[in-house]
């Protein structure tokens, strides 16, 4: 029962994060749709600001995806740990519980 709560928990999770990032794209959409729309004149402050938004917001999940083979590495890594500690674990308790002397 519990693998089917944790599973439940993860698809929340993960449904979560989907909706808040298609909320972000869907934002960045008509908001830079609209931003030169709504009256801004080219070089104003309310133009410079509005792209200052736009450009930090696209630079943000850019910046985040050239990092995403160090988060591939570092995850990889984690799961091979976990799966050397669950062999370890096996042995062990094949073995009787012992220790590691011959």
């Amino acid at each position: 029962m519990s693998a089917e709560k944790a599973l439940k928990g993860a698809e929340g999770i993960f449904l979560a994060l989907l909706t808040i990032g298609l909320m972000g794209l869907l934002f960045l959409i008509i908001y830079g749709n609209l931003s030169t729309n709504l009256g801004f004149k080219s070089g104003s402050v309310g133009y410079n600001n509005t792209e200052n938004v736009i450009g930090n917001l696209t630079a943000g999940a850019t910046q985040f995806f050239t990092f995403s083979g160090v988060w591939f590495i570092l995850t990889a890594i984690t799961i091979l740990i976990g799966i050397v500690l669950g062999v370890i674990a096996l042995v062990r308790k094949t073995s009787g519980g012992g220790g590691f002397s011959s």
